[in-house]
């Protein structure tokens, strides 16, 4: 069976349409990963004796959106004894607190300067340290060591 010319270009033109369709998706994807630079930080980290406790502090990144809990030992497993959320500001150097929890013993409020690395987001001066890193992991077993006491 014999396929016309006219089918033959309509084909081009559909196959065509299609490459050009998957390759503005290809940059629209591209744009979205390199403009949102949020995501970088998407992850979980951890600081221990946050606010001068020895509680367990953990900080959620995911895209601008962020959330802070404390742990005690004994809630480790457990809900988090205290609990803040917030969003990084445009140039992503402080952190907004927006809702600040119940507790009384919260320390987030307003807002806080941080700087960030690969491995680590610094708010106030106190080092979170992602928990897939050497230091994450460390932290949280010798927190988890020192709980089992």
């Amino acid at each position: 069976m014999s396929i016309t010319r006219t089918a033959r270009r309509a084909r081009a033109e559909i196959a065509v349409s299609i490459a050009a369709l998957a390759a503005g998706s290809l940059i629209l994807t591209a744009c979205g990963v390199s403009s949102d630079s949020a995501s970088k930080l998407d992850g979980t980290y951890y600081v221990k004796d946050v606010n001068g406790t020895s509680e367990l502090g953990q900080l959620v990144v995911k895209g601008n959106s962020v959330s802070h809990h404390e742990y005690t030992c004994d809630g480790v497993y457990q809900k988090p004894g205290v609990t803040s959320t917030g969003e990084f500001n445009k140039d992503q150097s402080q952190i907004i607190w927006t809702v600040a929890g119940e507790d009384s013993r919260n320390k987030r409020t307003g807002s806080e300067s941080i700087s960030t690395s690969d491995t680590s987001i610094s708010i106030s001066g106190s080092a979170y340290v992602r928990d897939n890193s050497d230091a994450g992991k460390a932290l949280l077993g010798g927190f988890k060591a020192e709980c089992q006491k």
